[in-house]
């Protein structure tokens, strides 16, 4: 392979100079069709906006480019419930406290209610629960995989994760920085979780605020997120699973290194369109919209619009770090650039598992060529009937 001064494949070079990708940080999404009834308006400091009785919308700042993260707070009579909290810093902290000192009118937080293990979700609630006593709701494979990534976090970089990245294709010059950095970024954004947590499954019942309230999973961005639909009244939480604006990243990682998250991911979105009662979609980032399904199914087809391109551009081998230039627009760096190469892998995962695209392995590093003919009006079924990733009916769940 052709290699310029810097060591790098023109392949490479070109990914670099082209990149950019489309996770839950930037990456707009055309939203045309949905309906935000508060207009302009977001939460700002320690003012909330009410989205239904004793249901209130409050937002804590994040110390990343998506400064913000929608938190919703439960009125339950002599307490508060909360659904995520934020990450773990002074920043957040301080919105807490001037939370409690501003709106919480002296009940404490009672429970918290994680959707899924990332730092912006739960990051603060092992330190609400010590402030107030508050109990931890959580799917087990987020509460457990969490714990997990908590403990497991160290200042080295693990020798499997420089082997996933430099078998995607990311040059060996690299490495030294690539150990140079942290591996110890989840446990500084997340608090050290309660010892015990309320395990919640798919078509687990909650009360909050006087309100029942349905468990519905999804599954990509993480391993089993929590959203929560109101058998009451037409309200939906969907924390990460559904953003209007932006997209969540789907991504592969060295721990999992042969998973197909966006099987997962797809099937999950097609399957909540049976979400009844268009209700009022309280995201976890952007703005309260109307539209669930016009927007489940603009992301659906924005992954099928990403997986014909990658299709396209493998009709030679390419490394994953290569397939770059099909999918993103901007040259990436630093988390960006890992968050774009487990998002490529994850749609060359799927098209590999639907016998779309076929992996050669050099002893180096993975090369991917597509086969077949790709149709985009299949995939969601295909997806749907691989091994362990169909969810029950929804219809069996309400």
């Amino acid at each position: 392979m052709t290699k310029n001064k810097a060591g790098v494949s023109k392949g490479e070079a070109k990914a670099l100079a082209q990149a950019s990708v489309a996770d839950h940080r930037r990456g707009v999404v055309e939203d045309d069709g949905l309906w935000y009834p508060h207009g302009d308006a977001v939460p700002e400091g320690s003012t909330v906006i009410p989205v239904a009785d004793g249901v209130y919308w409050a937002r804590m700042p994040l110390p990343w480019s998506l400064d913000h993260i929608n938190v919703y707070l439960f009125d339950e009579g002599d307490s508060w419930s909360v659904v995520d909290t934020g990450s773990m810093g002074k920043r957040g902290i301080a919105a807490w406290e001037a939370l409690e000192a501003d709106f919480l009118g002296g009940k404490p937080i009672s429970r918290v209610i994680g959707t899924h293990l990332h730092p912006d979700h739960i990051g603060l609630a092992g330190w609400l629960a010590e402030r107030f006593g508050a109990s931890l709701t959580m799917t087990a494979l987020e509460y457990m995989t969490a714990s997990n990534l908590w403990m497991g976090g160290t200042k080295e970089v693990p020798d499997n994760e420089i082997e996933f990245m430099l078998k995607s294709g990311v040059d060996p010059q690299f490495e030294p920085m690539m150990r140079s950095a942290r591996f110890d970024n989840y446990r500084r954004g997340v608090h050290q979780l309660p010892p015990r947590y309320i395990r919640v499954e798919d078509g687990s019942d909650l009360m909050l605020g006087g309100r029942r309230w349905r468990v519905v999973i999804g599954r990509g961005h993480s391993p089993e997120h929590a959203c929560l639909s109101c058998l009451d009244e037409p309200l939906f939480i969907s924390g990460d699973q559904v953003l209007p604006n932006i997209t969540s990243n789907v991504s592969v990682h060295a721990r999992e290194p042969e998973a197909n998250p966006l099987a997962h991911w797809i099937t999950s979105l097609e399957r909540m369109k049976g979400i009844p009662g268009d209700p009022l979609v309280l995201p976890s980032h952007g703005r309260v919209f109307k539209g669930l399904e016009t927007r489940l199914t603009a992301l659906v087809d924005s992954h099928l619009g990403k997986l014909k391109s990658l299709h396209d551009w493998c009709s030679e081998a390419r490394t994953p770090v290569e397939t770059f230039p099909s999918l993103f627009r901007r040259k990436l760096t630093g988390m960006d650039f890992y968050m774009a190469l487990g998002e490529a892998l994850a749609h060359l995962h799927l098209l590999e598992s639907l016998s779309l695209m076929k992996r050669t392995f050099d002893g180096d590093v993975y090369r991917f060529e597509a086969v077949g003919t790709y149709d985009a009006s299949l995939v969601a079924g295909q997806a749907k009937a691989l091994p362990g990733v169909a969810l029950r009916e929804l219809a069996d769940i309400y």
